[in-house]
């Protein structure tokens, strides 16, 4: 027999090497095709089958019949013959295989334990085709044949442990977490998984539970599934004296498999099934030596879950009742805005356990950064599509309104230039998952002159345009008018091509009907990217986000951040008041940035974006363009201040009245990491956005 891999070893339970030794009844074997697949080729106390016997005759036709009766449901019990020649197979597929999977496993284990157990009168083979990496095998479908449909006092008391040779340092919370997840499982199992996907086969489920919130691997996934010909006091006795066998021999290893006749059990520390299966996770408080240990496990899940529960409630009472308000102000959206309402409740819900799993439970290799919302995580699905988390912490500035308006409209906006909302988790913990953008956001290359040389004339108009076209579709191509109110580069994610995607809906307005423009009482935003009106009066219209995005063009032609200062001998002048000086005198060319000159740009289309950067950060609202006109302009860089209206004096173009030297400010041409906002007396210290997925400090209005 194998010895079996290093990962994993194998135990025998005790029951079954008493019966071994007193009465040699069984043979057990491993195919040479796989060392994972194991066969029990029984020696019968009668007389024994051969290969030409009817019985065995018999057993041949209905291991040819079983994938084929087995594949549709997962699992098919048969029986052919009379008397002693009458034989009875059994055959069933891992609950979460497919139909045309079952059919090829059930196939190959019918030829498996023909070839290998053509003399017994009873046989069983546990089969796995070996082309997994995990340890040990995930025991794809199990067969059987015998001459009674009962099972024996041998079968009942059979046992096959693999365990992982990795012992964990967490014991006790481990084991503790171990009985109530099993638990929980084996419930599932015997009453119903609860879950009413057709996906779920029954006597199967599987979960997860958390034993230590700090380690990567603090997880365990844990699957549980008995033979559908059983009762449930029969499943239920199996799985638990199954779920016994591992820490009766395998105390503390982090993993391990107990194979039996009538159910299955099987843990690891790594997903090994499809996460979308599970049930609710379950979470175990930390068990450490020297620390007291909090029982009550299953009641405190139930309060988490109860409290998750109202807060959708209240979620729904809310947005239901903010609904209800507008449909009274403007009667004729009262359709559409129901459908629009609905769309948030409709998106999709990533399970704990799927984020988890992804993010390596939240590891702090998968950190991407953060700030004072909480943190943001970078992960893999299990389908390999690479995604953003923002764990929101529990003290988040981010407040209740402004994720629920983060939800809602991310949820109903879809454009190739807004960052797309992939799931929501609001599971005991606030976790919104976006697409991942492996080029982070705009600041990091601004900020940066190495990776800013990378950004070539061609690659920052492209990124121009693409934020004037996602502009577009917010404030006239989507079903409703929404006002970003804190564009900036930081919220402006870049993707594995440098294509441009605006994020960050905390704080957007959502106007309906025609309603264009509204007045808040506490103007949110980052100084340096506000309109005027907006930061002084608390005016919202397309026009602020206009005005935001003349600054993002200007800094992206000069390369300097427009809270930086240009030094002269009498004074600091601002970079707005600085470039529309140049473009007045003719002098254009002064301003561009210089890593640009190095790399060589086409002058007319520079010149036509410096001209439509000081056309939308003019004072006055209603001179600015809107995002169609802006786009038009920037299909046709041919057109010069001749076919266009002139710029006017932009907002906030004045002197500082003190040199940045002097004050110790930024020197010329440098970028301030501050990013100060209205309504908020701490400046941030953050040096940039290091986040996928950026959020601003935030107050409430």
């Amino acid at each position: 027999m194998p010895s079996p891999p290093s990962g994993h070893r194998r135990c025998r339970g005790r029951g079954l090497l008493f019966l071994a030794m007193v009465a040699s009844l069984f043979t057990v074997v491993l195919s040479t095709n796989s060392q994972w697949t194991l066969f029990d080729c029984q020696q019968s106390t009668a007389a024994s089958s051969s290969t030409n016997s009817v019985f065995w005759s018999n057993v041949v036709a209905l291991l040819d019949a079983l994938p084929s009766a087995a594949a549709p449901t997962g699992f098919a019990s048969l029986s052919r013959g009379n008397g002693t020649d009458r034989a009875f197979v059994r055959g069933i597929c891992r609950g979460d295989s497919t139909a045309a999977q079952c059919a090829t496993y059930i196939q190959n284990a019918a030829l498996g334990i023909r070839s290998r157990c053509n003399t017994t009168r009873r046989a069983a083979i546990w089969y796995d085709d070996g082309s997994t990496v995990a340890y040990p095998a995930p025991m794809f479908c199990f067969v059987s044949y015998a001459d009674t449909n009962t099972s024996t006092a041998y079968e009942d008391a059979y046992w096959q442990e693999f365990q992982n040779g990795v012992v964990v340092t967490n014991t006790v919370g481990f084991e503790t977490a171990y009985s109530t997840l099993m638990s929980s499982i084996s419930r599932r199992v015997v009453n119903g998984s609860g879950m009413s996907s057709p996906a779920v086969a029954p006597m199967f489920a599987t979960g997860a539970a958390v034993y230590d919130a700090t380690a990567p691997n603090g997880t365990m996934y844990g699957l549980l599934q008995c033979m559908r010909d059983r009762t449930a006091a029969e499943c239920a006795k199996c799985l638990n004296d199954s779920v016994q066998q591992l820490p009766s021999c395998c105390r503390g290893r982090r993993g391990g498999v107990v194979l039996g006749y009538n159910c299955y059990l099987r843990m690891e520390v790594y997903p090994y099934y499809d996460l979308a299966l599970d049930g609710p996770s379950i979470f175990v408080g930390e068990s450490r030596p020297g620390k007291k240990t909090h029982g009550a496990i299953l009641p405190v899940a139930l309060a988490l879950a109860v409290g998750t529960v109202l807060a959708a409630v209240t979620i729904v009472g809310v947005f239901l009742y903010r609904r209800k308000a507008n449909q009274k102000q403007n009667p004729q959206d009262n359709s559409s805005s129901k459908e629009e309402d609905n769309e948030y409740f409709q998106s999709e819900q990533l399970n704990l356990v799927v984020v988890r799993a992804a993010t390596n439970n939240f590891s702090d290799e998968n950190k991407l950064g953060e700030g004072g919302f909480g943190e943001v995580f970078k992960g893999t699905l299990q389908d390999g599509k690479e995604i953003a988390v923002k764990r929101l912490s529990q003290n988040s500035s981010q407040g209740f309104h402004e994720l629920k308006n983060e939800l809602v409209l991310a949820a109903k906006l879809k454009h190739r230039n807004l960052v797309e909302l992939l799931g929501v988790c609001l599971q005991d913990e606030k976790l919104i998952i976006y697409e991942y953008m492996p080029n982070r956001s705009l600041d990091t290359f601004l900020l940066d002159p190495g990776r800013r040389q990378q950004l070539e004339w061609s690659k920052r108009f492209v990124i121009i345009c693409g934020i004037a076209r996602g502009l577009l579709y917010l404030h006239e191509e989507s079903r409703m008018k929404v006002i970003h109110r804190d564009l900036k580069p930081s919220n402006v994610l870049l993707d594995a091509d440098m294509n441009p995607k605006i994020s960050d809906f905390g704080i957007a307005r959502a106007f309906h009907g025609d309603q264009s423009r509204d007045i808040t009482r506490r103007p949110v935003g980052t100084l340096g990217y506000m309109s005027p009106e907006y930061a002084y009066w608390g005016h919202v219209s397309s026009k602020s986000d206009m005005f935001s995005f003349g600054v993002i063009v200007l800094e992206m032609v000069t390369g300097r951040r427009n809270n930086s200062a240009y030094d002269s001998e009498i004074d600091s002048v601002s970079v707005l008041s600085h470039v529309w000086h140049k473009w007045r005198t003719g002098s254009t060319s002064d301003v561009v940035d210089p890593l640009l000159a190095e790399s060589g740009y086409p002058e007319t289309e520079v010149v036509n974006c410096v001209e439509i950067g000081l056309l939308c950060v003019q004072e006055n609202p209603s001179d600015r363009p809107d995002a169609s006109a802006v786009v038009l302009m920037l299909s046709s860089p041919s057109s010069t201040s001749d076919d266009r209206r002139a710029p006017s004096r932009p907002a906030f173009a004045f002197s500082s009245g003190f040199t940045a030297a002097a004050s110790g400010g930024p020197t010329a041409g440098s970028w301030s990491s501050d990013s100060v906002l209205i309504g908020d007396q701490q400046r941030s210290t953050a040096a940039v956005s290091e986040n996928e997925v950026s959020i601003s400090e935030l107050q409430p209005r």
